[in-house]
């Protein structure tokens, strides 16, 4: 009696008994092939969009970040590279530069370069509050910010740093406090 069960039941879903140690293997492999895929079609729009902003077509620029973010939206140079050609565009689009730099300096908060062009963003908007905002929160992630400080506090940061001191230190020119998470840098 069982064996007639177990025979009806393996005519109506014979899949669950066959051999499928195999299909973890296939899923993994098209998995990994997929996310290589991806990436290389992330690294073949940041080349083209770089080729673009440098040749001052950053309409193209955009076009191809845009691209870039649609297959990898974490992709802090990606953001980056939308931002740049968004400021440097005839007709500049400070709000949405500023929006996909702030992405790629929270993706990488340690990366000096995004900072730079957040900067030159919230300078060219005339942003000095956020700026002070933006110095402090890259110094204490660790970022290089002492060439966008003003003269003091850029030698007192870089000899902390310099010395392999640790981040106890803070700038002659920034005050803080820690308690309240507040901290005011002065900037060049």
């Amino acid at each position: 009696m069982i064996e007639q069960v177990v025979r009806a039941l393996k005519t109506i879903a014979p899949w669950q008994h066959a051999d499928t140690s195999h299909y973890g293997t296939r899923a993994s492999e098209h998995l990994h092939t997929d996310a290589t895929a991806r990436a290389d079609r992330v690294r073949l729009h940041l080349g083209r969009g770089r080729r673009a902003r440098d040749a001052g077509l950053y309409r193209d620029g955009t076009s191809e970040a845009r691209r870039a973010l649609h297959e990898d939206p974490t992709s802090a140079w990606a953001h980056a590279l939308l931002g740049q050609c968004l400021a440097r565009a005839e007709y500049p689009d400070l709000v949405g530069a500023r929006r996909a730099l702030d992405w790629a300096c929270a993706l990488d908060r340690t990366n000096g370069y995004f900072v730079r062009s957040l900067l030159e963003v919230l300078d060219a908007q005339g942003d000095t509050e956020e700026r002070k905002r933006v110095l402090a929160t890259a110094w204490w992630a660790g970022a290089p910010v002492e060439r966008w400080m003003n003269p003091d506090a850029r030698r007192h940061v870089g000899g902390a740093r310099g010395h392999g001191a640790t981040r106890q230190h803070e700038p002659a020119s920034a005050s803080s406090s820690r308690g309240s998470g507040r901290v005011e840098v002065m900037m060049a």
